[in-house]
């Protein structure tokens, strides 16, 4: 029964990993945009560069927007990769459980196995007993 369990858990173990997997892909893709956005910022026209007035307060706004729109995806990343970071460690408290578990059902194995060979060597200790009781002094 015990194996049973283990194994049950050893499968939510492969759940949790592959989840893991997936909020560090996710993680790693909310920080590729965030340095894509931070280049495309530092890329754009510097106000020197601008003749008209007009312009100028085009980019003065939309650059307002871009830093605004870099600072929420950097919150998206870090919420990401805390996300990523909390199931790693729920990851790893499972891996610890199932070794429990897995260490648990080996010493259980090691016991039953030493009752055995002691049932065994009392058994061939009776025998022996015997057959010295049946020969002739």
């Amino acid at each position: 029964m015990l194996k049973k369990y283990l194994q049950t858990q050893q499968d939510n173990f492969d759940l949790m990993r592959s989840r893991f997997s997936q909020l560090q892909q996710l993680a790693e893709q909310e920080q590729q945009r965030s340095r894509l956005l931070s280049q495309h910022i530092n890329g754009m026209e510097s106000s020197e560069q601008m003749a008209c007035s007009l312009s100028l307060q085009n980019l003065s706004g939309l650059k307002g927007l871009m830093h605004d729109m870099a600072a929420q995806q950097q919150l998206r990343s870090e919420a990401a990769l805390q996300e990523a970071n909390r199931q790693q460690q729920a990851c790893n408290k499972q891996a610890a459980y199932n070794l429990a578990i897995a260490q648990l059902l080996e010493q259980r194995q090691q016991r039953q196995q030493l009752k055995q060979q002691r049932q065994e060597q009392k058994l061939q200790d009776e025998i022996a007993m015997q057959m010295l009781q049946r020969l002739p002094l």
